[in-house]
């Protein structure tokens, strides 16, 4: 979205986070689920097809501009694409340490892998883009999204593959970064202390009256919190049980005997 220019520095005070630790971004009443906002893309188009590139699907609005450039990559979803930009700091007796964080290693293998692809040219990631332009508000163009490393350019870049898998329901969060274990003191996880959150703005949410939010979240051996699928699980085998006990019921008073349903 376009660049709102604000810029915020959150504290918090965390206890010590043991393991890997998982930074995610949320949104919420964004309804990526819209029907009509799921379709306004093209699949095609983002698996690295040329035609496609050139002439994007009709329904991935908006697929071109007033100067009759195909825009790459196409559509609603893509040109919604949050670009907020996050730093953790550490505030150590020593003084503030950053929190380096992985952020590659972000998205599933199969989309990134499969399901987006980069033009395939013998040229340069912007000469295989020549021709289109970058949809209207974004502020770089697609091959230009991550200029400190130049692999996570194009469709493959991996903050564009995790907003393009579209979320279920309207409140919801995606992952940014994973803490990187590999120095001193996050060896562990994130140790006890002070920490600040700096907060670049650029995605607005006030013209769909959402709200944002920052989540630091690890995971056990049974895996990451959800509180939906328990629920889910738990109202299912309760009615399952239920159903089972009534037909239970049922089999012993009339099934056991086949002149008793004659009767």
């Amino acid at each position: 979205m376009k660049d709102a220019d604000l810029d915020c520095c959150v504290h918090v005070c965390l206890c010590c986070v043991q393991g890997n630790v998982f930074f995610y971004y949320g949104l919420q009443n964004f309804h990526q689920n819209l029907r009509k906002y799921m379709d306004s893309r093209d699949d095609a188009q983002m698996v690295g097809r040329k035609y496609n590139l050139k002439k994007p699907s009709a329904y991935c609005e908006p697929y071109i501009t007033d100067k009759n450039l195909p825009i790459a990559p196409c559509g609603a979803v893509a040109n919604s694409m949050f670009n907020d930009s996050f730093s953790l700091w550490y505030h150590s007796p020593s003084g503030p340490i950053a929190v380096p964080l992985y952020r590659n290693g972000i998205a599933w293998y199969t989309d990134e892998n499969v399901k987006f692809r980069n033009p395939h040219s013998n040229q340069s990631l912007a000469q295989a883009f020549n021709g289109t332009t970058k949809p209207p508000y974004w502020q770089q163009p697609v091959y230009k999204l991550d200029p400190s490393n130049p692999n996570n350019n194009g469709f493959i870049n991996e903050d564009l593959i995790v907003w393009m898998r579209e979320a279920a329901f309207p409140n919801f969060k995606k992952l940014y970064g994973i803490l990187k274990r590999t120095n001193e003191p996050f060896t562990n996880g994130l140790p006890a202390g002070n920490y600040s959150i700096n907060i670049t703005y650029n995605f607005p949410v006030q013209h769909f009256n959402g709200r944002k939010q920052v989540v630091l979240s690890t995971v056990t051996w049974f895996g990451g919190q959800n509180r939906f699928l328990p629920i889910a699980y738990l109202v299912t085998s309760g009615l399952v049980l239920l159903m089972a006990v009534i037909l239970t019921v049922i089999w012993w008073k009339f099934g056991r005997n086949a002149k008793n349903m004659e009767e």
